[in-house]
């Protein structure tokens, strides 16, 4: 059988993947983990055919970075990307680390079983796009790759001043995007803005970002 490792913090969702395995007759559960940096320490001591791995865990890396070095020391070994998160990122960054096959937990029209399935067989899911989130009065794919930009620094807590310096551009501007982001989702101010936004799941802040590149100014 297919020896498969979990990595997700949540009690529900890791137990309902550990019952799947379990009772899929073809697939063995090789372990449990509630942090992703334990991940590649696990596949180092035991065969490991594929990991389940959630992007927000706990532990001090995220799925994402514990993939990549995953991939990078056992490229044989598949890995399955499985997140409840809309963040824009994800998708991007996912693709970078070589994860296999990406998996909304909510959100794909296809289930979990299949995409294991198929990524077992050779094949790489990924959805064509993170899915749009309603922001105020506004769709998320309404705002442009800067916008997104200066809108994880507001998550992050950065001053105008400070999150100027981050990505080289005049305190004047970022002013201006975060008038026009507020302007299309109708928010009273940044911090309604900010709770809104990281309520939604649309950004996670404090974590790395790949940018898009040409994003505009």
């Amino acid at each position: 059988m297919k020896q498969v490792l979990i990595v997700e913090d949540q009690r529900m969702p890791r137990r309902y993947m550990e019952q799947m395995i379990v009772s899929s007759g073809h697939y063995a559960l090789a372990g449990s983990l509630s942090g992703a940096d334990l991940a590649l320490a696990c596949c180092r001591r035991q065969p490991i055919d594929l990991v389940l791995m959630d992007v927000c865990t706990a532990g001090s890396k995220d799925g994402i970075e514990a993939a990549a070095e995953i991939k990078a020391a056992f490229p044989a070994i598949k890995v399955i990307i499985v997140t409840s998160m809309v963040e824009v990122g994800f998708l991007q960054r996912a693709k970078a680390a070589g994860a296999d096959s990406f998996w909304y937990k909510d959100l794909s029209p296809e289930e979990l079983m299949e995409v294991i399935d198929r990524t077992m067989a050779g094949e790489h899911l990924y959805p064509q796009k993170t899915p749009t989130v309603q922001l105020g009065l506004a769709d998320s794919t309404e705002l442009t790759a800067k916008e997104i930009q200066v809108l994880r620094l507001v998550c992050d807590g950065l001053e105008y001043s400070e999150i100027g310096e981050t990505l080289g551009l005049s305190e004047r501007t970022v002013k201006y995007h975060v008038s026009n982001i507020l302007q299309k989702t109708g928010y009273a101010n940044k911090t309604r803005l900010a709770i809104a936004v990281t309520g939604k799941q649309f950004i996670i802040p404090n974590l790395p970002e790949t940018p898009e590149p040409g994003a505009p100014e």
